[in-house]
C-alpha cells in the first residue's frame, strides 16, 4: 500500500514537470516574459491642459493667470518628456479612423480668447513645436473690437486675429459660446431649472449660431464655460459640425482607436493650469511624466 502511494506521488510529480516543460517550450526564444502578457486594448491616453490668461506681471498670477516664464517651463517639460501636442484634426482622425498619433500625445487649450494668448503664448508654442486650441467667447470679441484698445493685459482676440490664427497652423479656434460665459441668468451654457427642453434648445442654438456667424463655420471644438454641460444640446453642436467637447473635469482621457467613435462627439476632460504651483508639481498632479 505504501509502495502504491509512493508511485502515485511520483506519477503526479512527473505529470507536473511535463506540463511545465510544455509551457516553456511554447514560448519563443527571448520572449519568456510574454507568458503572463495580454493583448493591450486598442486606444491611447491623451491628457489635456486648460490655460487661460498669460501675463508678464507676476503680481497678476492666480488660479487662471500664469506668466510667460511658467508657460515656457511647461512647454519645455512636455518636450523633454517626449510629449507632442496634437491638433483637433489629428485627434478626430484617430477617433474616427485610428489614424496614427505620436507616442505621447497631449491636447493643449486656452479658454476665453485673451489677446495675450497671441502676444505671449503663440511665440512659445512655435518655439517648442507645439499646437493648441484657443476657445473664444464671441461677446468678448465684439466688446474688444468696439473698445479698439489691443492691450494684452485686458483685450480679447478679434475676428481678424482669429482668422489669422486659423491659417497659422499652431492655434486652432474653438467656440466658448457667444454670450453664455456667465453665472448670472444661467450657469454657463447649461439648461435652467424649470426651463423646457424646447426653450433651452432654442436659446442654446441661437447662441451657437451667433458665434458661427461671427467666426464662420468649419470649427470642431466647443468648450463649455465652467465645464457645466447640458447634454440636451449635444445634437445642436453635432449638427453644426462640432465634434470635440471640452469640460473642466480634471481627469485623463482614453480614446479608442478602433473607429467606434466615428462621427460621435469626443468629450475631453482637462486639467486647469493654475499659476500658483510650479511645473513639476502641476504636471505630476496630472499624471504627466
Amino acid at each position: 500500500m505504501r509502495y502504491i502511494s509512493k508511485m502515485l506521488i511520483l506519477s503526479i510529480i512527473i505529470s507536473v514537470m511535463l506540463i511545465a516543460g510544455a509551457l516553456l517550450l511554447s514560448v519563443p526564444a527571448g520572449n519568456e516574459d510574454t507568458i503572463a502578457s495580454t493583448k493591450p486594448c486598442e486606444g491611447v491616453s491623451v491628457p489635456a491642459l486648460m490655460y487661460h490668461s498669460v501675463l508678464r506681471n507676476p503680481e497678476r498670477t492666480g488660479e487662471y493667470v500664469i506668466t510667460p516664464q511658467l508657460l515656457e517651463s511647461d512647454l519645455k517639460y512636455l518636450k523633454d518628456k517626449g510629449y507632442t501636442a496634437v491638433s483637433p484634426e489629428e485627434l478626430l482622425a484617430y477617433a474616427d479612423e485610428g489614424a496614427e498619433l505620436p507616442g505621447k500625445p497631449i491636447f493643449i487649450t486656452f479658454d476665453d480668447g485673451h489677446l495675450n494668448n497671441i502676444t505671449y503664448a503663440l511665440p512659445l508654442l512655435e518655439e517648442y513645436g507645439m499646437k493648441a486650441v484657443v476657445n473664444i467667447t464671441g461677446a468678448f470679441t465684439v466688446s474688444s473690437e468696439k473698445e479698439n484698445d489691443p492691450n494684452p493685459a485686458y483685450a480679447y482676440i478679434t475676428r481678424e486675429n482669429a482668422a489669422e490664427l486659423s491659417e497659422g497652423g499652431i492655434f486652432s479656434v474653438g467656440c466658448h459660446t457667444y454670450n453664455m460665459h456667465s453665472l448670472n441668468s444661467r450657469r454657463g451654457a447649461s439648461r435652467n431649472k424649470g426651463e423646457t427642453e424646447e426653450e433651452y434648445l432654442r436659446i442654446f442654438a441661437e447662441d451657437t449660431d451667433k458665434w458661427i456667424e461671427l467666426f464662420g463655420g468649419g470649427h470642431t471644438v466647443y468648450a463649455y464655460p465652467y465645464g457645466i454641460m447640458s447634454r440636451e444640446g449635444f445634437d445642436v453642436l453635432r449638427e453644426r459640425g462640432f465634434r470635440i467637447i471640452l469640460t473642466c473635469r480634471e481627469t485623463g482621457n482614453f480614446l479608442p482607436g478602433d473607429g467606434s467613435m466615428k462621427n460621435e462627439l469626443v468629450i475631453i476632460d482637462r486639467y486647469n493650469r493654475t499659476g500658483l504651483v510650479q511645473t513639476d508639481e502641476f504636471m505630476k498632479s496630472c499624471g504627466i511624466s
